[in-house]
C-alpha cells in the first residue's frame, strides 16, 4: 500500500544494492542523501536491485525510527534504468 503523502522529488541511484541489500539514494537537487536498508515488499526490493548506478528513480521513502537516518522503500513509481539497459546502450555504435 502507497502511503498517502506526496513521493520524494526525483532520486538518483548513487550506491547500487549491496550484498547486505543496502543502497544509497540522492536527491536529484543533491539536497538530501538517504540511506535505504528496508523494501516493503520483495518487488520494490527487486525493482531497485536492478537500478544501473546512476539512473533516476521516484521512490516513496519512510523513515526507520529504530535505524537513525535509515529509510524503507515502500514503492517505487515507474520504472527504473536497468544495468543491463544501460549496458546494451554503451554496446551500441554511435552515428555521427
Amino acid at each position: 500500500m502507497v502511503p498517502t503523502t506526496a513521493p520524494h522529488t526525483p532520486c538518483a541511484i548513487d550506491r547500487p544494492m549491496n550484498d547486505h541489500g543496502a543502497l544509497t539514494l540522492s536527491e536529484v537537487t543533491g539536497s538530501r542523501t538517504y540511506q535505504v536498508l528496508e523494501y516493503a515488499t520483495t518487488e520494490v526490493r527487486e525493482t531497485l536491485a536492478m537500478a544501473a548506478n546512476g539512473s533516476t528513480v521516484r521512490v516513496w521513502l519512510e523513515p526507520l525510527s529504530s535505524r537513525g537516518d535509515a529509510w524503507r522503500a515502500v514503492a517505487v513509481e515507474g520504472g527504473v534504468d536497468t544495468k543491463q539497459q544501460i549496458s546494451g546502450l554503451l554496446k551500441q555504435s554511435a552515428k555521427l
